[in-house]
């Protein structure tokens, strides 16, 4: 079956994603100790909550983290540790340029507006390659709702079974097998390639 749109995930797919490094560089910015910036930025929802919409802005966002760590450094190096967790697959992205064939590509992740304005300045040539930037701050609902999945094709434009899926997360792909999609696990560059391959040429 041919699909129109190419959809895949940013954290594990085109970024390789390490939270543990994350919160060690937040924890050398923000003098605190690893532990205690989880509590109060991840167990607490806070990070949730910017996934979801609850704060439209990253600017209120800089603030927040502010308060809940007392942080006064500079916006930048908040910017850069926050981000740290995401680092790029170059090759990854090449392939997915090189076998989309005609088809839009597009990006659909669990991330705030944060994120957004962070990563795309610290790396815009991991974007300029898609057609559509779906962050989950922006349509309302998070992976692996049903929600996020119907908000994600009405975006688009496009029906379930016109999209093609690539997430790390088998909870995702199986979300996303349930609201229609094609769905499928990611697990290397080396398996992306073979999976494309025969279905982009």
């Amino acid at each position: 079956m041919s699909h129109q749109y190419l959809v895949v995930d940013l954290g594990g797919v085109l970024f390789r994603f390490d939270h543990a490094h994350r919160l060690q560089r937040l924890a050398d910015v923000f003098a605190l100790p690893a532990d205690r910036i989880d509590v109060l930025l991840w167990r607490s929802g806070f990070s949730a909550d910017c996934d979801s919409g609850k704060y439209p802005h990253a600017a209120e966002i800089r603030v927040r983290i502010r308060a809940a760590t007392g942080f006064t450094g500079r916006d930048d190096d908040l910017d850069a540790a926050w981000c740290s967790a995401f680092r790029p697959d170059y090759a990854v992205r090449e392939t997915l340029e090189r076998h989309r064939g005609s088809r839009p590509l597009a990006l659909f992740t669990n991330n705030g507006p944060l994120e957004q304005e962070a990563l795309l300045r610290l790396y815009p040539t991991m974007f300029d390659c898609f057609d559509h930037l779906l962050f989950s701050h922006r349509l309302g609902h998070r992976k692996p709702a049903l929600a996020a999945f119907g908000a994600a094709a009405k975006q688009l434009g496009t029906y379930p079974d016109d999209i093609l899926f690539i997430d790390d997360s088998a909870t995702n792909t199986d979300a996303a097998r349930a609201a229609g999609w094609t769905a499928l696990h990611f697990q290397s560059r080396e398996t992306l390639e073979q999976t494309l391959r025969p279905r982009f040429q």
